[in-house]
């Protein structure tokens, strides 16, 4: 990460001063998983579905993974309702956090 150094004026009751303060710029990696947020459900382990996706734990996590072996992958989020113990609150509480590629 860059730091770059931005003037800004502070001031005190006798007088004014200008001090640098360090600004951290994200990097174009940072960046980039930034905007790749959430878990792949069509690479990710159980371990690492059950940690991302709220009200899914590790056994749902493996019936998920089941699924995605039968299908060859998911190609639609809503086929994670054909998930025994996954229903429509918990696709639309995770929605945002699950990815398919």
């Amino acid at each position: 990460m860059k730091l770059k150094m931005l003037p800004i004026v502070v001031a005190s009751f006798i007088g004014f001063s200008v001090q640098a303060v360090p600004i951290v710029s994200p990097s174009p990696i940072a960046l980039q998983a930034e905007a790749q947020t959430g878990v792949n459900i069509n690479t990710a382990s159980a371990q690492e579905i059950a940690s991302a996706l709220v009200g899914i734990g590790v056994t749902k996590a493996e019936k998920l993974i089941e699924m995605r072996e039968q299908l060859g992958g998911f190609t639609e989020l809503e086929q994670l309702l054909d998930v025994k113990g996954i229903g429509l609150k918990t696709l639309e509480k995770n929605r945002d956090n699950i990815r398919l590629n």
